[in-house]
């Protein structure tokens, strides 16, 4: 018995479960209805409701103002329909009321739809930014009331044409053919007055009763079949109207919240930078000064290993105090605070105290830091400048071995001329960049190469400065790297001018380098890695260097940097792409000039080219070749006395 009514219990509770889960189950499929029909319900409901009172005042007055627009190409599209009406129309000539009948239609249309249209536009404009919701609404009825009178008074026209019974044959004739226009034209009237749900069926209606009492006796008699297509046709425009509407203001209120969730996150974003700023600023101070004396007491302490801690101490202090300075310069490029002033900037100068500021750093690692700069003026803010140019340079030392590859690490900073700019470079053979990471390395706290967050390497803000700078000043940025072998920033600035020989004093070349300096040379190498090496071997030895992978590409460059005279020499390797370095030579001679010397390298040393090249008249090099013989090779040939006006 007790297992008997122990299982008839356990039914009894499984039934009861099964009536809760029924239960259960029934509810929740009735939630969903609920919750599709109220989202089917949002669709097509008035969608302004949901707007706080200021948020629907502002999507009145939007509406207003295109209703306002439209309403005068409506109206546009109304009179000048009317002279047409008026030209080709069939209207009554017996009796005499008839042609007064016909010349009140025409000027009271004119007279009653142009000035008016005209006077509301002109208050809708001058209507204040502070005008409340009922001055907006009195504004809208009385744009819904002309609209509603013209439509009224143009349907009343018809009772001044033929009536149906006496229709001649040919649209447009009589009160058929004006009710078949008006209903075509009805397309226009519910596109240009979609604004305005009431403008819209106000004039759809009030002109479907007129042109009622025209035609609508004799349609229902002899015609009800027309007359029940002219019912649905009206009845589909109003439906259409009434979805137009309503999308019209649906797109509003989309505008209005995209419009204050813009603001809202520029308002945050602001207070955040600010916040940041201001922390920034307030932790800085005693920074500073912790610095300060952290140094005052490496200098005077006695004990050693007080000194190494003291040293471990300010190395932290200036790890700290370089991450908050660039945290504040990038709330300053975020917030828009950061000013600039643009000025004439002598380049030579920027770029020289800048390498001799990085060249400690660069002789602690072991790294050949040079500088060859050009006495060229340009148009940019000094500060900014040289912030992008210093930030360029200490990347370069940071991720550029003292040794790879057998090669000592090197950094050149240089500037060549495009026509009106300046393209301001640094070299460096160092780790490089992968193409995939090249666009996110000018991003805030990224690094290709410290997964391990180093601070000796840096945080990761100096590119991300050097593009909000670069973009707040205009300059474009440009960034070409190979890894393992290096990679080259640049930046390209507005060329301002020259200046004068007298005053620029030349600090590129080192005792015992052969000075090259101002000496023009076109190199044509299809090589990438071994053009870029071979310029920048040259580049720091003072040439100006034309560099490209064709004798086009040279050309082109020569053409654009509008040089004064040609290039001083060529070299150019035998086998390139679409040429051999023969040919490439005698392109560029034959569009700058016949006597320029030239050389070419090749690693073939196969008797067919030996007897080509000896054919040609010109020297061949064989790679690989050494920097000294290519110097001693253009000392031979550097000119006497180059022009240098104009570049």
């Amino acid at each position: 018995m007790a297992s008997c009514n122990q299982t008839q219990g356990v039914s009894a509770a499984d039934e009861k479960t099964g009536v809760s889960t029924s239960l259960s189950a029934g509810k929740t499929a009735h939630e969903i209805g609920r919750r599709r029909f109220v989202e089917l319900l949002n669709l097509v409901r008035e969608p302004v409701a949901a707007l706080s009172t200021e948020q629907n005042l502002l999507v009145k007055r939007e509406l207003l103002e295109s209703l306002s627009r439209r309403a005068v190409y409506w109206m546009a599209l109304v009179l000048f329909g009317s002279l047409f009406e008026l030209k080709h129309g069939y209207w009554l000539r017996t009796p005499h009321v008839y042609l007064l009948f016909r010349t009140a239609w025409i000027f009271g249309l004119w007279g009653l739809a142009a000035p008016t249209a005209l006077y509301l536009l002109t208050r809708t404009m001058a209507l204040p930014k502070h005008a409340g919701d009922n001055a907006v609404e009195r504004m809208h009825w009385a744009w819904a009331a002309l609209i509603m009178l013209t439509s009224l008074w143009w349907a009343a026209g018809s009772f001044g044409l033929i009536p149906p019974q006496f229709q001649y044959s040919g649209v447009g004739s009589g009160r058929y053919g004006f009710l078949e226009l008006t209903l075509i034209s009805d397309t226009f009237t519910v596109l240009l007055l979609a604004p305005s749900l009431r403008a819209t069926l106000g004039s759809l209606v009030l002109g479907a009763i007129a042109f009622g009492f025209s035609v609508g006796e004799i349609l229902l008699i002899k015609r009800p079949g027309m007359f029940d297509w002219y019912i649905g046709q009206l009845i589909g425009y109003c439906l259409i109207a009434w979805v137009l509407c309503y999308n019209q203001k649906r797109a509003c209120v989309k505008e209005l919240i995209l419009e204050e969730a813009r603001s809202q996150a520029e308002a945050a974003t602001a207070e955040k930078n600010q916040f940041i700023a201001a922390i920034s600023h307030d932790i800085r101070q005693p920074l500073t000064t912790l610095g300060l004396k952290l140094n005052y007491i490496e200098r005077n302490i006695e004990s050693t290993r007080l000194a190494e801690d003291v040293s471990i101490a300010q190395r932290q202090v200036d790890a700290m105090e370089g991450m908050i300075n660039g945290t504040l310069d990038i709330c300053r490029l975020e917030s828009g605070t950061w000013s600039v002033e643009i000025q004439e900037v002598v380049l030579p100068s920027l770029l020289h105290g800048i390498v001799a500021d990085m060249q400690p750093l660069a002789q602690v690692k072991g790294l050949k830091l040079k500088v060859h700069s050009r006495p060229y003026l340009t148009h940019t803010d000094r500060h900014a400048l040289d912030r992008i140019v210093r930030n360029m340079v200490s990347n370069a030392v940071r991720y550029t071995p003292s040794e790879q590859g057998g090669k000592k690490g090197h950094i050149l900073v240089g500037c060549q001329r495009r026509g009106n700019l300046v393209k301001i470079s640094v070299w460096d053979n160092g780790i490089g960049i992968p193409e995939d990471r090249q666009r996110d390395i000018f991003k805030s706290y990224v690094q290709v190469d410290n997964p391990e967050r180093d601070r000796e390497k840096g945080f990761g803000l100096g590119l991300s400065i050097v593009q909000g700078l670069a973009n707040l000043l205009g300059h474009e940025l440009d960034v070409d790297s190979t890894p393992g072998r290096g990679s080259r920033f640049s930046v390209t600035v507005p060329f301002a001018g020259r200046i004068p020989p007298g005053l620029f004093e030349v600090h590129t070349v080192e005792n015992g380098d052969v000075d090259l300096t101002d000496m023009v040379v076109a190199i044509i190498e299809d090589n990438s890695d071994l053009r870029t090496e071979i310029s920048m071997r040259l580049i720091e030895h003072g040439c100006y260097v034309v560099a490209g992978e064709s004798s086009s590409d040279v050309i082109e460059q020569l053409r654009i940097e509008a040089l004064a005279s040609g290039p001083h020499f060529i070299l150019s390797d035998y086998r390139l792409k679409n040429e051999d370095g023969i040919a490439a030579i005698a392109a560029v001679r034959a569009a700058t000039d016949a006597s320029i010397p030239a050389v070419l390298w090749s690693g073939d040393t196969s008797s067919a080219v030996l007897k080509k090249v000896a054919a040609s008249g010109m020297k061949l090099l064989s790679k690989p070749v050494s920097e000294q013989t290519l110097l001693t090779l253009l000392a031979k040939h550097r000119p006497k006395k180059t022009s240098t006006e104009g570049r």
